[in-house]
């Protein structure tokens, strides 16, 4: 197994946290300023640059991660596929509502990447044994065909 570093283990105790808190209806809100704001913060720290492309916007999206936190799968149909690998407080709880809300995060980045995210499996779902899969394409990409894990 791969050591994380030092900050791959902070990025999974804000994780732990966010997990935390997504899944308390009354802190809606609180979850999503959070997400908004980490969002922001990861931008500006990493120096985040808005691409054209799928694979920019996929390899842009990785490159905010602490290395071992997220994964490019593969890139298909003008889609990136990437694995999300943090360490989460609601895998296996069944509460895909609440990796929706804690998932701002990455809609957020992502959207000031210049694309959209979708989870398209999410392993709070107590069936998905492995990483939280994602799918990213370019804003300009008004397809709808794929189906967000929390409404599955």
């Amino acid at each position: 197994m791969q050591k994380l570093s030092s900050d791959a283990k902070r990025f999974n105790r804000i994780t732990q946290f966010l997990g935390r808190i997504s899944q308390k209806r009354h802190l809606n809100i609180v979850t999503y300023i959070l997400t908004w704001l980490l969002a922001k913060l990861t931008i500006l720290s990493r120096k985040g640059q808005p691409k054209h492309s799928v694979e920019g916007i996929t390899k842009e999206w990785l490159r905010m991660f602490p290395q071992g936190i997220c994964s490019i799968e593969k890139f298909e149909d003008k889609t990136g596929y990437g694995l999300v690998h943090a360490d989460c407080s609601l895998v296996g709880t069944g509460n895909v509502d609440a990796c929706y809300k804690m998932m701002n995060y990455d809609r957020e980045m992502i959207k000031m990447l210049g694309g959209t995210l979708t989870v398209i499996e999410s392993r709070a779902n107590p069936e998905v044994n492995h990483c939280c899969k994602v799918a990213i394409r370019a804003s300009s990409d008004r397809r709808a065909d794929l189906i967000p894990a929390h409404q599955i």
